[in-house]
C-alpha cells in the first residue's frame, strides 16, 4: 500500500491544478453528432442488442434465488414464502423433484444468460466493426481532399496513427459507452434498490463503499488520462520516425547512419514505453485500492448481516442472496469505474479522428460554382498575390497571359516561386489577392473536379502505385481501353520495356516503384499523361532523371503530347527552355522576365546571367549568344538533345 498512497498523493496534487484531461461530457457530445449518423443504418441490429441485454440483468436478478430456497426450505425446513406457493405442492409431494428442479434451474438460468449475453455482445461487435470501417473510410476520403498546407504541415505517422489505432479505439464512445452505461446504470439501481427493500440498514452499509469507488476512480483518472494523450503522441512520433526512415533508407545506408538513426529511433520508443509503463502502473495501483475497498464492505455486511441472521431478523438464505447482490452491486460499480477510464482514453483517440474529419483545410467550391466547360487553354493570371503564412508573401503581385497552345517555361531559383503557380492553377491553393482566369472564367468559380479534370500534371518524381502496368497508366483514364493504354505506352517509349517483363502489362510495381529504373517509372509516368490527353498541360522537368538516349526519346513524346496544348515547363536547363514558346522568369516571387528567349537575351540581365552560368562563358551580345564553346551554333534541336 506504501506506492499506493504516494501514487494517491501525486494525483491528490494533479487535480488541484484543475487539470483540463478529464470525462467531458460537452466534447462527448460534439462527438456523437459529428459521427452519430452512423448508428442510422443498424438501428434494428442495436434495439435486438439492447433487448438482449435487457434480458441478461432480468436473468442476473433471479440467479441467486434458487440458491436461497434450497438454503431456507429444504435444508432449514423453513415454510416456502407466498411469492413461491406455486411450489408448495411439489414441495410436499416429493422434496426430492424440488431440489433437482431447484439446482437445475441455476444451470439453466446460467445457459439462457448467456446465451443472450451472446447474442448480445456479437451483434454490438458486429455493429461496432461495421462502424469503425465506414469512419476510417470517411477520414481516408476527407484526408484526400485536404489541401497541400495541410499535407505539408503534417506528420505522415500521425496520420496513419489516427486512421489506424486512433478509429479503432473509437469503439469505446461510440459502442461500448452507451450499451456498458446502460447495463451498468440499470444493475446497480435495480439491485441497490432489492437489497434496500430486503434490509435497509444491510443496504446502507453496502452503499458506503460507492462513493469511495467514484472518488478514488477520479484521482487515478486524471493520471491515467494524461499518460494516455502522452502514449499516443509517442506512438505518433515513432511511427513518423519508421515512416522517414524506411522512404530515407538508401541515404541512411550510404552516410552510414544507421547507428544515429537507431538511437534516435530506440530514445522515442523508450519514451513511449516509459508512458505505457506508467500508465499501467496507475491503472494496477487503482485495482488494488478497490479490491481492499471492496473487501472491506464486503466483510462489514457479512459481519453485521450474519448477526441479523442469528436474531432472525433475516433468513440465512437472504444473507446469501444479500452478499450476491452486494458483490452483483460492486462489480457494475468497477467496471463502470473503468469503463469511464477507458472512455477518457478513448476521448483522445475520438478528438483526433474528429480533428480531422471535420478539418477545414480544403480547397472548396463556391456554392454558385458551375462545371467548367471545355477548355481552349487561355490562361492568364491577374495580380495574383500568395503565400502560405499571412506574413510571408511567396508571389507577389503576378501577371501574365499564355495563349490557347503556347508553351511557356518557368524559369527561376530554387524558391521563387514556380511550383506554387502551378500549384495555384490546380487549385491547390487559392490566391490571397488577384484572378487566375482559363478562358476567361475564374477557376474559382469553377467546380474543382472538373476544373482538374481537363490538366495533367507530369511530376519530376514519378510517382507510382503499387498495382500493375496497366493499372498505373490506366490510372490517367480509367475508361481506358487495352489498346489506348498500349498506344500511350508506345508514344512514351516504353512499349518495348513492358513486353520484356514477366507479366507484361500485368506486371506488379513495387512500393514507390522500386523494381524499375528512374527512366522507366518516369516513361510509364509521362504514359498515363499521354492517355488522359488534356487541353492544359504542366511538366515539372520530367526528364531530369534520364540519360540523353532516352531522354531524347522521351522529349519526343512531351513534343507531341504538347501540341496543340497549353503547357506550362519547370525548367531547370536550357534544353527545356530554348523550345518554349514563351519564357516566365520569376525572382523572390516577382515576375521578372516574360518573352521569348531573344527578347529575353537582349532585354534582360537576369535572363542573360543564367543563360551564361549554365554554358560556362562570357556572352557579349546575341550573335554571340548563338554560339558554343567550340563554335558551332547553338539551335533548339541541338540543346534539347543536350545532356545538360
Amino acid at each position: 500500500m506504501k506506492s499506493t498512497t504516494k501514487d494517491l498523493a501525486k494525483l491528490r496534487k494533479m487535480s488541484q491544478k484543475k487539470t483540463k484531461e478529464k470525462l467531458n461530457f460537452k466534447l462527448l457530445g460534439k462527438i456523437y453528432r459529428v459521427f452519430g449518423r452512423h448508428y442510422k443504418k443498424y438501428w434494428r441490429t442495436l434495439a435486438a442488442s439492447y433487448v438482449a441485454l435487457f434480458v441478461t440483468i432480468g436473468i442476473s436478478l433471479a440467479e441467486p434465488w434458487p440458491l436461497k430456497l434450497i438454503l431456507d426450505h429444504l435444508i432449514l425446513k423453513k415454510p416456502l414464502p407466498e411469492s413461491f406457493g406455486f411450489l408448495n405442492q411439489l414441495y410436499q409431494s416429493n422434496v426430492e423433484l424440488l431440489l433437482a428442479g431447484l439446482a437445475f434451474s441455476i444451470v439453466f438460468l446460467t445457459l439462457l444468460n448467456s446465451g443472450f449475453s451472446y447474442i448480445n455482445k456479437f451483434w454490438t461487435s458486429v455493429v461496432a466493426s461495421k462502424i469503425t470501417a465506414e469512419i476510417r473510410e470517411r477520414a481516408f476520403a476527407h484526408l484526400q481532399r485536404l489541401s497541400l498546407s495541410f499535407h505539408e504541415s503534417s506528420k505522415s505517422g500521425d496520420l496513419i496513427v489516427r486512421l489506424s489505432s486512433d478509429v479503432k479505439d473509437m469503439k469505446s464512445i461510440l459502442l461500448t459507452l452507451p450499451q456498458q452505461a446502460t447495463n451498468r446504470i440499470v444493475r446497480i439501481f435495480s439491485i441497490g434498490s432489492i437489497m434496500l427493500v430486503m434490509d435497509y440498514q444491510l443496504a446502507l452499509i453496502g452503499f458506503t463503499a460507492v462513493p469511495l469507488l467514484f472518488v478514488f476512480t477520479r484521482r487515478f483518472g486524471i493520471g491515467l488520462r494524461k499518460a494516455a494523450k502522452k502514449i499516443k503522441k509517442k506512438e505518433s512520433d515513432v511511427n513518423s520516425i519508421i515512416f522517414e526512415n524506411v522512404n530515407s533508407i538508401a541515404l541512411v545506408q550510404a552516410y552510414g547512419r544507421e547507428d544515429l538513426v537507431s538511437e534516435r529511433f530506440n530514445a522515442e520508443n523508450q519514451e513511449s514505453l516509459g508512458a505505457k509503463i506508467e500508465s499501467n502502473r496507475l491503472s494496477k495501483s487503482y485495482k488494488r485500492v478497490l479490491d481492499f475497498v471492496v473487501a472491506s464492505s464486503t466483510t462489514a455486511v457479512v459481519y453485521y448481516g450474519a448477526r441479523h441472521a442469528m436474531s432472525g431478523a433475516i433468513s440465512p438464505g437472504d444473507l446469501i442472496v444479500f452478499v450476491a447482490y452486494l458483490k452483483n452491486l460492486y462489480g457494475p460499480i468497477e467496471k463502470f469505474n473503468d469503463l469511464v477510464l477507458g472512455v477518457t482514453q478513448a476521448q483522445v483517440a475520438a478528438e483526433r479522428v474528429m480533428a480531422l474529419v471535420q478539418n477545414d483545410m480544403v480547397v472548396q467550391d463556391a456554392p454558385d460554382a458551375l462545371p467548367a466547360p471545355p477548355f481552349e487553354g487561355r490562361v492568364e493570371f491577374k495580380k495574383v498575390r500568395f503565400g502560405y503564412q499571412k506574413d510571408l508573401e511567396v508571389l507577389k503581385d503576378i501577371t501574365f497571359l499564355v495563349e490557347p497552345g503556347t508553351t511557356v517555361a518557368l524559369l527561376g531559383h530554387s524558391g521563387a516561386g514556380k511550383s506554387t503557380l502551378v500549384s495555384l492553377l490546380l487549385r491547390f491553393y487559392d490566391p490571397q489577392e488577384g484572378q487566375i482566369l482559363v478562358d476567361g472564367h475564374d477557376v474559382r468559380q469553377m467546380q474543382l473536379k472538373t476544373v482538374r479534370d481537363q490538366i495533367t500534371v507530369v511530376l519530376q518524381e514519378a510517382k507510382l502505385f503499387n498495382q500493375t502496368v496497366r493499372d498505373n497508366i490506366g490510372f490517367g483514364k480509367l475508361s481506358a481501353t487495352e489498346e489506348e493504354i498500349i498506344a500511350a505506352a508506345k508514344r512514351a517509349r516504353v512499349h518495348d520495356f513492358i513486353t520484356t517483363l514477366p507479366q507484361g502489362y500485368d506486371t506488379m510495381i513495387s512500393e514507390g516503384g522500386e523494381n524499375f529504373s528512374g527512366g522507366q517509372k518516369q516513361r510509364i509516368n509521362i504514359a498515363r499523361a499521354i492517355i488522359r490527353d488534356t487541353p492544359i498541360l504542366l511538366l515539372d522537368e520530367p526528364t531530369t532523371s534520364l540519360d540523353a538516349k532516352i531522354e531524347a526519346q522521351v522529349h519526343e513524346a512531351i513534343r507531341a503530347l504538347a501540341r496543340g496544348k497549353t503547357t506550362f515547363v519547370i525548367a531547370h536547363k536550357f534544353s527545356t527552355v530554348a523550345s518554349a514558346d514563351k519564357i516566365l522568369m520569376l525572382e523572390h516571387g516577382k515576375l521578372i522576365a516574360y518573352g521569348t528567349h531573344d527578347e529575353l537575351f537582349t532585354t534582360s540581365p537576369a535572363y542573360r546571367e543564367v543563360y551564361e552560368l549554365q554554358f560556362g562563358q562570357q556572352l557579349e551580345g546575341p550573335a554571340v549568344a548563338d554560339r558554343s564553346s567550340d563554335g558551332k551554333r547553338i539551335t533548339a534541336s541541338s540543346l534539347e538533345t543536350s545532356p545538360e
